[in-house]
């Protein structure tokens, strides 16, 4: 036990230096500790929401799916954040409309669900954290909306190629073409078509279930 509330309040002081010292003891009190190894399904549409997931290490991918299985990617989350939708859900005691993967191996702290009410008057920094949350993950949505709205699919892909490359702090992104079009809620053939010009253009280097961000 003792081991768990040092390492809760290690992770806290390296991922969320901004919360009041009151705010942590809190947290170190009445938050577990989570790790969940890559692709394990962290949250299901549909599934009743309890927790409030403070990530601490790792990166994960938060999309959504429809009934035939196909995916829309919305954002990752990385050390410091939490998804603002679980939030809301969380707010309301409702149901999940999104799907969360960890894309690595990933440690995140666990809030009990009845916590972010109670800690929202009480502390300043909290108020702040979640408020800030719902803006940049508003504005990430703002930005998926005008990409289906507004930009061709070659300029998606690599925008997309792009949140890959800084979300896994590598140019590096081990994706099939097949997944990036699940993702992108296009086609396999339509995906590699774009690639190659995008090889050709000197921005990305295609290999096999990787491609390399250029420049």
């Amino acid at each position: 036990m003792f081991n768990k509330k040092k390492s809760i309040a290690t992770h806290l002081e390296n991922c969320f230096p901004h919360f009041e010292k009151e705010l942590k003891e809190e947290i170190i009190q009445s938050a577990s500790l989570m790790n969940l190894p890559a692709d394990t399904l962290m949250m299901d549409i549909g599934q009743k929401v309890e927790i409030i997931p403070l990530i601490v290490s790792g990166c994960v991918k938060v999309f959504r799916e429809d009934e035939d299985d196909n995916e829309l990617f919305m954002y990752y989350l990385g050390p410091g954040e939490a998804c603002a939708i679980t939030m809301i859900c969380s707010a309301r005691e409702g149901y999940s409309k999104i799907k969360a993967f960890p894309e690595e191996e990933t440690t995140f702290i666990v809030v009990p669900i009845a916590k972010l009410d109670l800690w929202m008057p009480k502390y300043k920094s909290w108020y702040y954290f979640v408020m800030d949350t719902y803006q940049d993950r508003f504005e990430e949505l703002l930005k998926v909306v005008d990409g289906i709205a507004f930009h061709r699919m070659d300029e998606r892909l690599l925008e997309y190629l792009e949140k890959n490359s800084v979300a896994g702090n590598t140019p590096f992104i081990q994706k099939t073409h097949y997944q990036i079009a699940q993702e992108l809620n296009s086609s396999r053939e339509v995906i590699t078509r774009l690639l190659k010009k995008l090889e050709q253009r000197g921005r990305v280097r295609v290999n096999r279930n990787q491609i390399e961000l250029l420049n």
